[in-house]
């Protein structure tokens, strides 16, 4: 789970740098709310084991608590027996009494001495009876309380574990997503040469780096027959998946005024928009955007690194909106 939480904080990293300040700014607020849910999403986890053990020794304390009430059971049923057994020999004691001689008084002192004791001892039983009856009574709330805390808590932890599965369904399909695309680009890459066209893996994001010499003639917003070809070939590998966003870069040397450079690099960028929006590819997950001399792949200093640097990059990111929209919803 914190492995896709990282690959989407740092794909909205990566997306940052090509928009406005603002929008940067309006992006950083983001990525910081998304941390901030990360975190509690491995907070969930946590609270999932701590309430994990609490129910453990909740289970534990109730079967404890369940084996007192079958034992005080127990004991009140033999208080019980002994009550009844009790008035039974009170009863046979008072015939006993009425059948004595009335003279024999000193007979008659012992079985009043003997009936008072065994009417103390049969108010003692009922006192305790009384008590264990109260403290049954006790347990038995408690116990109540405890099944029904118990309840709520496994309710509220079913409800954690099902938004995190949810979550991570999520970023598992863009995962795979984005494994699909990856393929389809590699299955690309061997009908042209790697100064051409090359693909690399960065922080959850596919760049896809054409020459210009594949592109465009040297200084040409117009893009060659080869280059159409290639663009084509790109765009039947993408517009068959339409749950990825798609960045379109162009890069210049520092040859010329920077201006210019820009210039050029916003045209070429759009050009190759335009051509894979008309190959299928859904305009609305595409974007334009020039980068100038100013992101370079290697020093402008040999014909060679200038080579490497007049490019246009494709940026494939999985498409993010469903997955704000889900932790927005929550």
């Amino acid at each position: 789970m914190k492995h896709h939480v990282l690959i989407l904080f740092l794909a909205i990293g990566a997306f940052s740098s090509c928009v406005t300040q603002k929008e940067y700014q309006e992006l950083e607020e983001q990525k910081k709310y998304y941390e901030t849910e990360a975190q509690i999403a491995d907070s969930l986890r946590t609270e999932y084991n701590k309430l994990a053990e609490e129910n453990r020794q909740l289970e534990i304390e109730f079967r404890n608590t369940r084996l007192d009430l079958e034992e005080y059971v127990v004991t009140n049923k033999s208080l019980q027996n002994s009550y009844l057994a009790l008035l039974g020999r009170v009863e046979e004691l008072k015939q006993d009494r009425n059948e004595l001689d009335i003279t024999a008084s000193y007979e008659k002192y012992n079985l009043e001495r003997q009936l008072s004791a065994q009417w103390d001892s049969l108010d003692r039983s009922r006192r305790r009876q009384q008590g264990l009856e109260y403290e049954l009574y006790q347990k038995d709330s408690r116990l109540n309380a405890m099944e029904y805390d118990y309840t709520n808590m496994k309710g509220a932890l079913q409800e954690r574990n099902i938004r995190i599965q949810e979550l991570e369904q999520m970023l598992d399909v863009k995962e795979a997503n984005m494994e699909d695309v990856r393929g389809r680009l590699n299955s690309m890459l061997a009908n042209f040469s790697s100064s051409d066209l090359s693909v690399e893996e960065r922080n959850g994001k596919l760049y896809l780096s054409l020459s210009s010499n594949l592109l465009f003639p040297s200084g040409s917003t117009r893009i060659d027959a080869e280059g159409q070809q290639a663009l084509r070939q790109l765009a039947n590998a993408l517009k068959s998946n339409p749950d990825i966003d798609i960045m379109v870069e162009g890069h210049t040397d520092s040859d010329g005024s920077a201006l210019a450079n820009w210039n050029l690099s916003v045209d070429r960028a759009v050009a190759v928009t335009n051509l894979l929006v008309a190959n299928g590819v859904n305009p609305e997950r595409i974007t334009a955007a020039g980068r100038g001399e100013f992101m370079p792949k290697a020093p402008n200093n040999t014909a060679f690194n200038k080579a490497l640097n007049r490019r246009t990059e494709i940026v494939i990111s999985p498409q993010l909106d469903e997955l704000y929209q889900f932790l927005e919803g929550q």
